[in-house]
């Protein structure tokens, strides 16, 4: 009985061996991983982070003595995340301190500090492929290196991004000829003095240098006149800005050039009549452009004038809605 009780032993821990049994699980367990959380509306994408486009880069202290600095992690196929220069497992009895930070180019951007402050130059014309996005984390701490964690690189945006649609409301036909959002600064300097707690419900606190004389002017003028969708959604006219954090200037102006076809029925002549309408954008909340805002502004042209805005975070809104007047 003893025997065939041996070989029963036996041939399971076989099984759990082949198969990721807990042998493998403890191993796995006892090495520090980390863990991304998804990052929400960001011109880096959550994507971009699994799929290894942006550089996630880690910083970690083990009793107050560096244990990663700057190290390079990426996601494996277990949905972990581990550095790429090696693998460092937990010590009991030992306290930790971690954060991360991510970002898409160093082009326009020089990160010192261990990533706890940036340089950065975004182009000064219109190109959305070529603005510069950095994210900073939260800092997680552990008491003790025997609580073996998943140590969570919870991402904040260091940007704020700005949106703006032209919408069609009750027209036949309405299309974009120019748009210009004009004035800010393009170049500057963030250090973060307050870097939060992960679940402290807090944002980082970054200190803003901006340099410059604040005349950028982004303009988005197509060879051939964009058509006004009806939504936010499916319209082509719009822009997508990243901005330095600041704040907004009696010159800084959004200014729309756009056409609508005046005809008095469906199957009319058409009519297409010139209009031109500028806003300055400090009139309106936000005035300030925050760390980790999302700025939308949406110009509806229809019958009536109407802006008006609230703040959010990244992952909600701040919607800016606004209704252009033709004089038709």
């Amino acid at each position: 009985m003893k025997r065939l009780l041996l070989l029963i032993w036996c041939v399971a821990l076989l099984a759990a061996c082949e198969q990721g049994g807990n042998s493998v699980d403890i191993e796995s367990r006892s090495t520090i991983a980390f863990s991304t959380k998804s990052v929400v509306r960001s011109a880096i994408a959550q994507s971009d982070i699994d799929g290894g486009d942006a550089t996630v880069k880690v910083y970690a202290t083990e009793d107050g003595r560096v244990l990663y600095e700057n190290a390079e992690i990426r996601r494996e196929n277990t949905g972990k995340w581990y550095p790429t220069t090696g693998k460092t497992d937990w010590k009991s009895g030992s306290s930790y301190s971690f954060y991360g930070y991510a970002y898409d180019t160093t082009e326009g951007l020089t990160i010192n500090d261990n990533g706890l402050s940036i340089d950065v130059t975004q182009p000064t014309s219109y190109d959305e492929a070529k603005m510069v996005d950095y994210l900073l984390s939260y800092k997680f701490q552990v008491a003790d290196g025997a609580m073996m964690p998943i140590v969570p690189i919870q991402l904040e945006h260091a940007m704020a991004m700005v949106e703006i649609y032209v919408v069609r409301g009750n027209l036949f036909e309405a299309q974009l000829k120019k748009m210009s959002f004009e004035n800010i600064y393009s170049k500057g300097s963030l250090k973060c003095t307050t870097h939060s707690i992960v679940n402290e419900g807090t944002p980082n606190v970054w200190e803003i240098t901006l340099t410059g004389n604040g005349t950028t002017k982004y303009t988005l003028q197509p060879d051939q006149a964009i058509a006004i969708g009806d939504t936010r959604e499916g319209t082509a006219a719009k822009m997508k800005i990243l901005c330095i954090p600041q704040q907004l200037t009696a010159n800084t102006k959004l200014t729309i050039e756009y056409e609508v076809n005046e005809k008095l029925t469906s199957d009319g002549a058409n009519n297409w009549v010139p209009h031109t309408e500028t806003f300055q954008l400090y009139k309106y909340n936000p005035m300030n452009y925050q760390s980790g805002h999302r700025i939308v502004y949406t110009a509806t042209i229809d019958s009536g004038v109407n802006i008006q805005g609230t703040i959010a975070q990244w992952n909600d809104v701040d919607y800016i809605e606004g209704t252009i007047l033709p004089e038709i």
